[in-house]
């Protein structure tokens, strides 16, 4: 092994990186010996805990595993304590949602520069809504509540984040519903605006693949906002949804000829997308 490999596997432990090797001294710990281990200044000892916590589905762990996900740094030993409340699933609901936009300081507050870019790692901000993610349809119900009675509008935001990848991830769409009547309230007619929420909307929708209602609403962002980001991003939820009709066929079409470099880029990708979806459906029948 090179000395640069050496400094970059240094460098991953210090992050909380570890092996199978790892944990194997450590499977006949005590549950409470393991929480423990969750304050442990080496994050490998924390990653090693949230990961067999996880693997035991360790119901007693929640509470210490939130309030490790609520500051842990370590990187390795972030995303295990995210897999950890995932597998343990439903008994984390609550306690996970109740850290929607807890986490972080870097929150969202204004629309991206650029269409979709991809991160190599998850964001502090948007662990509790990966891990309610992971949990996948236990957490549906709750988040709807959330939508519907939170005043906190990024908690708001990351609700919709979350029922977003649930959908996406599972099929799950009864939150369908509720987004759109949501998406009204910030889209209809003489109504106090917040884009980044809209913004946030349209990301969602574009998780209920073949839905009609779904397409519908994302075509009032293309006849009603200027805005480039979120034209771009009704653009790349119409491709991801992939319903076709001659009207969103054309509205995608005129996109092509727009002055934003994103925006053309978001529609041809759309349309390459619905044109692969229609031609696997025709092969189908």
């Amino acid at each position: 092994m090179s000395k640069k490999d050496d400094i970059k596997k240094s460098g991953r432990k210090k992050r909380g990186e570890i092996s199978k090797d790892d944990i194997n001294p450590y499977i006949y710990v005590s549950t409470q010996e393991l929480i423990a281990m969750l304050e442990s200044p080496d994050p490998k000892n924390r990653t090693i805990a949230a990961t067999i916590l996880g693997n035991k589905k360790e119901k007693d762990a929640v509470e210490s595993l939130c309030n490790a996900l609520k500051i842990e740094t370590a990187i390795y030993s972030r995303i295990a304590i995210s897999e950890a409340l995932g597998k343990i699933g439903e008994p984390a609901v609550v306690p996970v949602a109740n850290l929607l936009g807890q986490i972080g300081n870097n929150q969202e507050k204004t629309l991206p520069g650029k269409y979709f870019n991809k991160k190599s790692y998850p964001l502090a901000r948007d662990m509790a809504a990966r891990t309610l993610i992971k949990i996948g349809k236990p957490a549906t119900y709750y988040l709807i509540q959330v939508l519907d009675k939170n005043p906190d509008i990024f908690i708001k935001q990351q609700a919709i984040d979350a029922l977003g990848g649930i959908a996406a991830k599972t099929g799950d769409y009864r939150a369908l519903k509720f987004i759109i009547e949501y998406f009204h309230a910030y889209v209809g007619d003489n109504k106090i605006i917040d884009k980044l929420t809209i913004w946030k909307l349209i990301r969602s929708l574009s998780a209920f693949k073949e839905s009609q209602e779904a397409a519908k609403h994302l075509l009032k962002v293309l006849n009603r906002f200027s805005d480039p980001p979120l034209i771009w991003e009704a653009a790349r939820s119409l491709g991801l949804i992939g319903v076709t009709s001659p009207e969103i066929t054309e509205s995608l079409a005129k996109l092509e000829e727009n002055e934003n470099e994103e925006i053309i880029k978001a529609a041809k990708i759309a349309l390459m997308a619905l044109d692969h979806n229609y031609n696997e459906n025709n092969q189908k029948l």
